[in-house]
């Protein structure tokens, strides 16, 4: 423990702080697939220390800023990615991604690091930095549009039933219990927080392995899904010469030994043209599903091809071709579906389309022909926690499209399938994910994965439908709980003592 305490009494600030931005960087190892939890115990610990032997408000912002600035930098750097692997002209933004992502996180963490200067050292100022930690990972999650990306529980999702508790309080109360029992450390050598931490930690593994060793493997009767997952690359995704080609495999996958599936699954923008505009091209839908089957896919969706308004869309289609249903994507992706600032910025987004996607409607709950009424989500919009299902007119499943080879072979399709995990345990919905090259799943309402393609392979899935359970705490209540818990830490963290 000597050395522990040697490496962060250097006299000089930017040894402090260039331990931190190391240490924050290594502990972004901590997230999906790496799992390596303690460089996160070793990094909010030593963070955490230096918080609690200061207090100036500019230092801690520096400390907060230095870790989170190489947890982002690093964590996040396959994001680079999305620049190259279409062999678009974007690779010499990579560094600004890399720096944009190491600004972001470094802001988020230097926040809450600044307010924990006002409270006395001690178990006050960590249950306040707790508190201020929540608050500002869930503002992160919607300012600016939102970006709730490894947020810091995500390593607890190493064991699922370490997050069962997220269907009571959702991913920010996992949070929480992570910043207070992952930062115990700093009080080194006193024994009794680290037990106490240890404790808190062992009866949520405990309580999750009872919950799932009591969970129902309930099926929907009478529903075979079939997803495909084409692993088409992304550098000819948008390839018009290759168009025909992609589309014959889709269909192919989808009509191999199809007598029993009734509903087939196709990934985010999988049709190569406007279905809702070409009925002729519509027509060969019919042979990728069975009499009586249902297609549910992604596509673009004309709606005045005239003024180039066009919505990422998915499309359900019966076996006769006729459109029974369709979503459009309301929570687009900056710089990849729409340019914010295009006025000021002079660059066009990613995504090869003429123009910026329309924004839908928003959430919707969707009458799936011979099937239970289901959410539809494309790509993106199911990271957001707690706003992937209607609480009005609940669904009884999750369907999600994506397109993760923007990712490329990187951490990101496993961080992006541990959140769509995260949100099957905090509604009790059973979630069907297709993705164009993985990793595409069928996870249950506990969060178990009855069937998935790993990243890179080229298949299909043929599986039941699992059973939704009834409403969980969570999905009745919201985020909101967590956040009044929060901010009761922050406000009675800073009272005086009788």
């Amino acid at each position: 423990m000597k050395n522990y305490k040697t490496l962060i009494s250097f006299k000089k600030e930017k040894h402090k702080n260039l331990t931190l931005l190391a240490l924050g960087a290594l502990s972004s190892f901590a997230m999906p697939p790496y799992y390596i939890l303690p460089f996160l115990v070793l990094g909010l610990s030593v963070l955490f220390y230096c918080l609690n032997k200061s207090d100036k408000w500019i230092k801690n912002a520096l400390y907060g800023f230095s870790f989170g600035f190489g947890f982002g930098a690093v964590g996040m750097a396959w994001l680079g990615n999305a620049l190259t692997v279409d062999g678009s002209s974007f690779a010499w933004a990579i560094p600004f991604v890399w720096l944009g992502m190491g600004l972001l996180f470094g802001i988020f963490y230097a926040l809450p690091a600044v307010f924990s200067t006002f409270y006395p050292a001690g178990f006050r100022k960590l249950f306040a930095f707790a508190g201020w930690f929540v608050i500002f990972e869930w503002v992160r999650s919607w300012i600016l549009t939102g970006f709730p990306w490894n947020l810091v529980s995500s390593g607890l999702s190493v064991t699922l039933p370490m997050v069962q508790s997220a269907a009571i309080w959702g991913v920010y109360g996992l949070s929480l219990v992570t910043i207070l029992t992952f930062c115990t450390p700093a009080f080194w050598p006193k024994k009794k927080p680290m037990l106490i931490a240890g404790l808190v930690l062992t009866v949520l593994y405990l309580g999750g392995l009872w919950r799932l060793y009591d969970a129902p493997s309930d099926q929907v009767w009478g529903v075979k899904l079939r997803l495909v997952q084409p692993n088409i690359p992304q550098s000819l995704k948008w390839d018009a010469n290759k168009a025909e080609e992609h589309y014959s495999k889709l269909i192919r996958l989808s009509r191999e030994n199809n007598n029993d599936i009734t509903h087939v699954i196709w990934p985010e923008s999988a049709i190569p043209y406007y279905i809702d505009q070409d009925e002729s091209e519509r027509l060969r839908l019919m042979s990728a599903i069975r009499q009586g089957g249902t297609l549910i896919s992604g596509g673009l969706r004309g709606e005045n091809l005239n003024q180039r308004q066009i919505a990422n869309s998915i499309f359900i289609v019966d076996d006769l071709a006729d459109i029974k249903g369709y979503y459009d994507k309301f929570h687009l992706v900056p710089f990849g579906e729409f340019m914010p600032l295009r006025s000021i910025i002079p660059l066009d987004k990613i995504v090869p389309i003429p123009s910026d996607f329309v924004r839908g409607q928003g959430l919707r709950t969707i009458y799936i022909p011979k099937a239970s009424p289901a959410s539809l989500l494309v790509c993106y919009e199911i990271i957001f926690s707690g706003q992937v299902a209607k609480k009005d007119k609940r669904p009884s499943w999750l369907i999600n499209v994506s397109n993760n080879a923007w990712y490329g072979l990187s951490a990101g399709p496993y961080q992006y399938f541990e959140m769509v995990r995260m949100r099957a345990i905090e509604e009790g919905l059973p979630v069907a994910h297709a993705s164009n090259n993985g990793i595409s799943g069928v996870i249950d309402a506990y969060g178990q994965t009855i069937q998935s393609l790993d990243l890179g392979e080229e298949g299909i899935i043929d599986t039941y439908l699992p059973k939704a359970i009834p409403a969980t705490p969570y999905a009745k209540t919201g985020t909101w709980p967590i956040l009044l818990c929060a901010l009761a830490l922050v406000v009675f963290s800073a009272k005086k003592r009788k």
